[in-house]
């Protein structure tokens, strides 16, 4: 008589439980050192109208560097606009990026609308696909098992709000959107936060100007390179647009502005445009005339010591203004309205480029001081503030 081996006495129904746990177990250790590939293309409708607006694809690069010969390119996942589509982007002298919304649930049109039309914002090219390109993995005989895995490109969108334009044979409409990189990463999910039907044509003011270079021959005459057409800022009074000087993620500056009126409110008068400080930061204001505050200009290389801003200080020469006690207003641009005897159209105050204005603010929680000048492309009314540098306080801080 054969001899039973001894888990052939065990119940069938444990020895059927035993086994599924250990299959269990050994997949999701497994599970765990598997770093998933790119993910197939998916398409994701936004705005809900049964036409797809994005593309969640993938690409790989192949890099060949002989500083680095085991490291032989890296694959790429990312989200690339389908034609008919458009993002949303700030375009002004202080403001070159993504413009995204501060709260997701509400989309204001009509400010989109007043932002374009003063040409403070502008729309990617709908013809040609915008990349956001998320997420990588390094490949290649030098990727260790600790290197491999999926990393952020640097490209700073995940959690940020943006906003897409879709224009098809359905209609127009505006989207409130975001990207998300769930754990562990290897995928992009698109989210869609608010959607907004417009009229066909919405925001057309900030389509993409494609500069129409001259046939020459020969082809390549660097000599007559194409010339952008200047911003013209119609009359009025833009949005205000907020400034961040020195990256920190907190604003310092906004431009703005109001009407100047010479008598009543009813009067003829100017748009007058200029900036002041946020909470948070001061501007360094001194006497003129008749005792009047007026902002203090730093000019090519003069420096302000700490001894000279002290001194300046102390015998009331020197005002460090801020914008949480007294509103203080520095204005660089006007247009008459109602006034046939002056010149129509934008004209800069007499100062406007003399010299850099001083600011002081904080950078993550450490006291500095700057000096930031006024940039513009010409006399269209469009104008920009850009730190020139910034110094700790108690340095010296030059303009060069």
């Amino acid at each position: 008589m054969a001899r039973l081996r001894p888990y052939a006495l065990l119940p069938l129904r444990v020895l059927l439980l035993t086994l599924a746990f250990a299959l269990v177990h050994q997949a999701r250790a497994q599970g765990e050192r598997i770093i998933p590939g790119p993910p197939p293309d998916e398409y994701v409708d936004v705005t809900g109208d049964g036409i797809a607006d994005l593309l969640i694809t993938s690409r790989t690069i192949h890099i060949s560097d002989p500083e680095q010969p085991g490291y032989l390119g890296k694959h790429l996942v990312g989200v690339r606009t389908l034609s008919g589509n458009a993002i949303l982007m700030w375009n002004t002298p202080s403001n070159q990026r993504w413009y995204t919304l501060e709260d997701s649930t509400r989309l204001d049109t009509g400010l989109l609308a007043a932002r374009i039309h003063y040409k403070q914002l502008s729309w990617t090219d709908e013809d040609h696909p915008t990349e956001f390109w998320l997420l990588e993995r390094p490949f290649g005989p030098a990727i260790t098992k600790e290197q491999d895995g999926w990393y952020g490109t640097g490209d700073h969108h995940d959690g940020h709000t943006l906003v897409l334009r879709s224009a098809n044979h359905r209609g127009t409409s505006v989207a409130a959107f975001a990207f998300e990189l769930p754990y562990p990463y290897g995928r992009v999910v698109v989210r869609t936060k608010h959607v907004v039907r417009v009229p066909n044509g919405y925001g057309e003011e900030g389509d993409l100007i494609v500069v129409q270079r001259e046939p020459r021959d020969p082809p390549f005459d660097f000599g007559h390179e194409p010339v952008e057409p200047q911003v013209i800022i119609p009359p009025g009074i833009p949005p205000d647009e907020r400034v961040n000087l020195n990256g920190d993620e907190v604003d310092d500056l906004v431009i703005t502005g109001h009407k100047e009126h010479a008598h009543g409110t009813n009067e003829p008068g100017r748009f007058v445009r200029g900036l002041t400080p946020l909470p948070g930061t001061m501007l360094l204001m001194t006497r003129e005339r008749w005792g009047v505050l007026g902002p203090f200009r730093l000019h090519d290389g003069e420096a302000l010591t700490p001894e000279r801003l002290a001194n300046g200080l102390a015998g009331n020469l020197f005002v460090w203004v801020p914008a949480d006690r007294e509103r203080v207003f520095v204005p660089l641009v006007r247009h008459p309205f109602g006034l046939p005897d002056e010149q129509p159209g934008w004209s800069f105050t007499a100062d406007a480029f003399d010299g850099a204005l001083v600011y002081r603010t904080l950078e993550y929680g450490r006291p500095i001081i700057g000096a930031l000048e006024i940039i513009s492309d010409g006399n269209g009314g469009q104008f920009g503030v850009r730190a020139q540098t910034w110094v700790d306080e108690g340095q010296v801080l030059q303009v060069r």
